[in-house]
């Protein structure tokens, strides 16, 4: 079934309102190499997905950077580096995998607000979006954020999902989602969403047209 105006707009936000680096993190510690790449990477992303599914509080996470980059064995990996990494510095780190707004987005989500009621579906952490919400303009005009550090589950299960129709009180066929992402447009679908893959503002401007939007 098609839809013709969605009661609900909601966006995703990496790489769809703003860009994300995560290949920044190991740049800015001043230790991104092959080998640090290879030693590191998926201890990373396995201690920032437990950050992001809300399971650890935002001095957990660091303690658990500290363990990971300050243990003894490993700091032949970093062996040209002054003294250990400290928590600002993680969090710098951290804060640079956040880049430049989508060209174009503020300005698409400024002149939806006035037309329907507009919410955010993120995987993110509380470091990250309190730095989006300071310095990111289209969260102006978003004020519902379903964050998978609060509903404590993420992109692409189906909970996070449940969860955000669930709070919305609406038909789920009623809310059209966008992601950058084809694996949880396929899950927001079988979610019962009409899910649309953003792949540029130009793109997703003919879809909102098509939807009586824009």
């Amino acid at each position: 079934m098609s839809l013709s105006h969605p009661a609900f707009v909601v966006f995703d936000l990496g790489n769809v309102l703003v860009y994300i680096h995560p290949e920044a993190f190991l740049q800015t510690l001043g230790i991104d190499s092959p080998e640090n790449r290879r030693a590191y990477q998926r201890k990373v992303i396995d201690i920032v997905r437990a950050y992001e599914r809300g399971e650890d509080p935002t001095e957990k996470f660091l303690d658990n950077l500290d363990k990971l980059f300050n243990a003894s064995e490993n700091t032949r990996n970093h062996q040209n580096r002054n003294g250990r990494f400290t928590r600002d510095d993680f969090k710098r780190a951290m804060l640079s995998i956040i880049g430049r707004p989508v060209p174009g987005m503020d300005d698409l989500v400024r002149s939806l607000s006035p037309l329907v009621p507009l919410g955010l579906l993120s995987n993110t952490n509380p470091l990250h979006f309190e730095a989006c919400m300071g310095n990111l303009k289209s969260l102006q005009f978003i004020p519902s954020h379903f964050l998978s550090y609060r509903l404590r589950s993420l992109k692409p299960e189906p909970e996070i999902f449940r969860q955000m129709i669930e709070l919305l009180k609406l038909d789920p066929h009623d809310i059209l989602y966008i992601d950058d992402i084809p694996e949880n447009i396929e899950a927001a679908g079988r979610a019962g969403l009409n899910g649309r893959l953003f792949v540029g503002r130009e793109k997703l401007v003919v879809q909102l047209s098509e939807l009586g939007l824009v």
